[in-house]
């Protein structure tokens, strides 16, 4: 273990979720939303070896209200978004999956129980995801979308904005 490149790593995952949070601060209001500051989150999960693993250390995130959580983790960038089961529609979920195909769908109660990961079930279609939301007795699910960097997931959160805004998902 080179102590070195964890440090860089780390202060780097750092940096970047603090650089978009104040850029996004700046942003988002004129979109309805509220951009809170950077937290030390706990209690996260990481995807490694087929399998969800508990993160014992703190990871940044913050939360872009209403229903947005973004941070990073040493796999990935992400968000993810709540969503109502009344609110979850064939067309958002497929939109969902082609613009976000680094995504897991998951309820809010159950979060290791995935309706869809994308390290696993590859390409489904949006009926299948339908159907075990379906059959699952969550009132709200996860959808989550993972990036390879800050820029990417900056990307996605204004991608995310629009497929939520023109589906109805945010309480705004």
């Amino acid at each position: 273990m080179n102590v070195r490149e964890i440090h860089e790593f780390l202060n780097e995952m750092w940096e970047g979720i603090f650089r978009l949070n104040e850029e996004l601060k700046l942003e988002l209001p004129k979109e309805g939303f509220k951009v809170e500051d950077v937290e030390e989150a706990f209690g996260a999960y990481i995807f490694i070896d087929g399998e969800w693993k508990l993160m014992k250390y703190p990871h940044p995130a913050f939360e872009i209200k209403p229903q947005i959580e973004v941070g990073a983790t040493p796999e990935s960038h992400y968000f993810v978004v709540a969503v109502p089961r009344e609110r979850v529609s064939e067309n958002f979920v497929g939109l969902f999956l082609e613009l976000f195909p680094r995504s897991f769908i998951y309820g809010a109660e159950n979060f290791l129980s995935d309706i869809y990961n994308w390290r696993r079930d590859g390409r489904v279609s949006p009926e299948e995801v339908l159907r075990k939301i379906s059959e699952s007795d969550e009132k709200v699910f996860q959808f989550e979308a993972n990036f390879g960097s800050v820029k990417a997931l900056r990307q996605g959160i204004m991608r995310l904005i629009e497929l939520g805004k023109r589906f109805e998902i945010f309480d705004l």
